[in-house]
């Protein structure tokens, strides 16, 4: 998947850079300012905010010279900012205005807000960078089906908007279509009828959906190829980020009324300029100058397409002077040209492709800075975001102000004794200061969608809420897996503020693909596409197949309400081929067909337990049967052509943090099933009742202890041989529902009616994700409880290799067991399914 990505990253920097160069000419030229030249030609008229920066550096050059503070980008190397920053304030360096492109925006726009340097360096420093740069929420706002479906997948993918939706953002693009991005045009064509009124629905009803039409064509190409994701992630827990730091400037303003004016710079695709945050949403500005192109999805807005500002103006000192500034002190965080040696990961690829769409602007701005400060940071690239890299990048722009020292202080004394000075409050820092809100806004959705959500949300008006408290409403609906991206802001200047919820509807249909190679079925491919399966109500039609050597095919229909418990209808056929073990030593080979329809209701939740009623009809059909001696059991192989009907009732509760490698949490489920009919063979009626549990002691270092346990009761004589206990494998449930997973035990072994199984795994974390694991399980079975005690017991033991890679776990054992009484091994790749 790396390399996927890297390629992916690659090719879309090669066509950005192709696509810039073709239109060169009339995208980068040179325009000259009220004193010096710009050599960026921008986006949008902010002539206004121009104009009242440069009257307020009028009025301080009257009695000193201005001072300009320009940050550049470089990914996680912009922590060095802080750094410098901390140097020209124990100076006493004023500042007049803040200037900064993606990393360097940001660290300059949290400073813009009011954030002292102390503040600041803890800010940057508390950062959860790894859950900062995704889009996952905690593991309780996500659903156990979705859990299990991500366990299975190698690449999973929503698709296809809602066709009213498509319209919608249709008609909206087309406002922006007779000129350039950010710019109306008086002579824009005439929108085509079905785009003309916002009624959607209405023209809805005349689309008709054949060969010849454009309208179906448009829906079918361009809705599909439009909902493909355009970047890794989506941005939103970084964008939630900014909400939580800028709380009293999240209004649209002039970005000169925040405490230090500021500034910044992103890239439009659609124009291929600059475009130049001067005013606007704060929360907007700050997540487009850092949405690096392939990792981050691209920002929307008044018909631009905004990415990293890296690409048109990593070092925008040019800007500073047009704004004004008279003395303009730089940070550069930029790694410049690299060599052979030094492009090597897919960080080092994406900022030396946006270093060079920018090299040419770059080298003509870095003339124009009175101070370059050029932190050393060779041995760090734009990804270098772990706790101990960042403290050290910070010092190291210390460092490198305090060796431009006579350049600084020979400015400190042409400056006089002028200190900073905030021209507005501070910002307020909800992870700290907790406010009072008057309401709740959800936008983006109808009023049926908004009812549903708002049953999720623990916040009215009156409350005083925190970051964690809004957090996790967002999580909330961001969980519901209908949204792209759920951002929040805080509209006011003062309390109570106004909480608006922010979604944007995201694609309806879901497609999931798996694979997965092992010594047991060679390679096995999943594949599964999921009808409305993002719609918060109403019908999911999901389809899913298995091609190996066992495969099988799966269709489930779902009926979402949000008033009542969720009606589940399924039919399946599965072709089964499998070699049992019994205890007798007696091997036999088995294959067979099962046809399986389940009715039955779920999401019915109590306390942790997610829980699952309904009726099962199972048809079995017997292939072939190939013995080497009897059968365990005197079990009767008519009983593998016969049909059985079940209630059953599961219940399970699932915290773990990682569904292979948790180091967290607990897992236990509980199942009841009462086969109580079938035809043409007769059999009596019986009852099974599992259980399972299975928990993390981690000791808070590299090593955990895993221990699990399942017990299976067969209550009833003669039960027929589909529903007999069995181990074996590492997967549970692999060759048949009720396969207890048993280390020692490739394939499966018989057991009798009443079975237990314990088992622990002694986990060692011995490199980044490189896992060493010693095992021991052991079972008992019985034919009744009143021999459980005197029964026989048998133990299994192993030691395991495990990799965890972003294609799935590769694993590999060796093991022993009193079962099998000889050693084996076992391989595998890929998530289990």
């Amino acid at each position: 998947m790396n390399k996927f990505l890297t390629l992916t990253v690659f090719f879309l920097l090669s066509g950005l850079w192709t696509g810039i160069r073709a239109g060169e000419k009339q995208s980068v030229i040179y325009e000259s300012g009220d004193s010096l030249s710009y050599a960026v030609r921008t986006v949008g008229d902010d002539s206004a905010s121009i104009a009242e920066i440069r009257a307020r550096m009028d009025s301080i050059r009257r009695h000193r010279p201005t001072v300009a503070l320009v940050l550049s980008g470089g990914g996680a190397k912009g922590a060095a900012h802080i750094g410098a920053i901390a140097y020209l304030e124990s100076i006493g360096m004023p500042v007049d205005m803040v200037l900064g492109t993606s990393m360097g925006g940001l660290v300059g726009g949290i400073y813009a807000l009011g954030y002292s340097i102390g503040e600041l360096e803890a800010i940057v420093r508390s950062i959860d960078w790894d859950l900062a740069l995704s889009d996952r929420i905690p593991m309780e706002f996500i659903s156990y089906s979705e859990k299990k479906y991500k366990e299975k997948y190698l690449l999973s993918f929503p698709f296809y908007y809602r066709k009213e939706y498509y319209l919608e953002q249709k008609a909206d693009g087309l406002r922006y279509s007779g000129g350039l991005s950010g710019q109306g045009s008086d002579d824009e064509p005439d929108m085509p009828e079905q785009f003309e009124s916002t009624d959607v629905q209405r023209h809805d009803g005349k689309l008709v959906l054949g060969a010849d039409s454009g309208v179906a064509s448009d829906i079918v190409k361009d809705n599909l190829l439009g909902s493909l994701p355009s970047g890794y992630i989506y941005g939103q827990n970084v964008q939630n980020l900014f909400s939580a730091l800028s709380v009293g400037y999240q209004d649209s303003l002039d970005f000169n009324d925040l405490p230090i004016p500021f500034a910044c710079v992103a890239t439009d695709l659609a124009s291929g300029k600059a475009k130049v945050w001067h005013s606007g949403k704060i929360t907007t500005a700050l997540r487009s100058t850092m949405s690096i192109p392939g990792i981050f999805a691209p920002v929307k807005v008044d018909g631009m397409v905004l990415v990293d500002g890296g690409m048109r103006d990593n070092y925008p000192t040019a800007l500073a002077r047009r704004m004004g500034a008279d003395i303009v002190i730089g940070v550069d965080v930029s790694s410049g040209r690299k060599r052979y040696d030094q492009i090597n990961n897919i960080g080092d690829i994406i900022n030396a492709g946006i270093d060079m769409l920018g090299r040419s602007v770059y080298e003509q701005n870095v003339g124009l800075a009175d101070v370059n400060i050029k932190p050393d940071l060779e041995e760090y690239n734009m990804m270098s975001f772990d706790s101990e890299s960042i403290d050290r990048i910070i010092h190291k722009g210390f460092v490198a102000a305090y060796q431009n020292s006579d350049k600084l202080l020979n400015i400190k004394h042409m400056v006089g004794q002028d200190t900073l000075v905030l021209h507005n409050a501070k910002a307020l820092d909800i992870n700290s200061d907790p406010v009072y809100v008057d309401g709740v806004e959800i936008r983006g959705v109808g009023e049926q969608e908004q009812e549903i959500l708002m049953k999720k949300i623990n916040i009215g008006p009156g409350d005083r809420v925190c970051r964690q408290d809004i957090e996790n409403a967002v999580a909330a609906v961001f969980g519901t897996q209908a949204y792209d991206y759920v951002t929040y802001e805080l509209e006011g200047s003062e309390q109570p503020f106004h909480l608006v919820i922010n979604c944007k509807p995201g694609p309806i249909h879901h497609f999931g693909f798996g694979v997965r190679l092992d010594t047991e079925e060679v390679v096995s491919v999943l594949l599964n596409v999921s009808l409305n399966a993002h719609k918060l109500q109403g019908s999911v039609f999901d389809f899913t197949g298995k091609i190996s050597t066992n495969p099988y095919f799966r269709f489930h229909y779902t009926y979402n309400s949000p008033k009542s418990p969720t009606l589940n209808a399924t039919a399946s056929v599965r072709w089964t081929g499998m070699n049992l073990l019994d205890y007798t030593s007696s091997r036999f080979n088995l294959d067979y067909l099962n046809v399986r329809q389940e009715f039955y209701i779920s999401n019915i939740n109590w306390s942790l337990f997610d829980i699952q009623f309904g009726l099962r009809n199972d048809y079995f059909n017997l292939r072939s049967l190939y013995s080497s001696g009897g059968i365990f059991g005197d079990y009767n192989p008519d009983q593998m052509r016969n049909d059985y009907i079940s209630l059953f009732l599961n219940a399970r509760a699932d915290t773990f943090d990682d569904g292979y490698f948790p180091k967290s949490g607990f897992t236990a489920g509980v199942s009841y099933g009462w086969t109580f009919a079938g035809f043409p063979y007769r059999f009596n009626n019986f009852h099974a009742l599992q259980a399972d549990v299975k928990g993390v002691i981690n000791t808070g270092g590299v090593f955990s202890i895993i221990p699990s346990a399942n017990v299976r009761f067969l209550l009833g004589n003669r039960v027929p041989l589909p529903y007999v206990n069995c181990i074996g494998g590492s997967i549970p449930g692999r060759y048949i529902d009720q396969q207890i997973p048993f280390i020692g035990v490739n394939n499966l072994a018989l057991a009798r009616n009443i079975l237990t199984t314990f088992r622990a795994d002694f986990r060692f974390n011995v490199a980044r994700n490189h896992y060493v694991t010693g095992i021991v399980n052991y079972m008992r079975d019985s034919n009744d409880f009143s021999s459980y005690v005197s029964g026989p017991g048998y133990f299994g033991a192993g030691i395991e290799y495990a990799f965890d890679t972003v294609l799935g776990p590769l694993m590999a054992n060796l093991h022993w067991s009193s079962i099998t009484r000889k050693a084996g091994f076992y391989v595998g790749f890929g998530y289990y399914f």
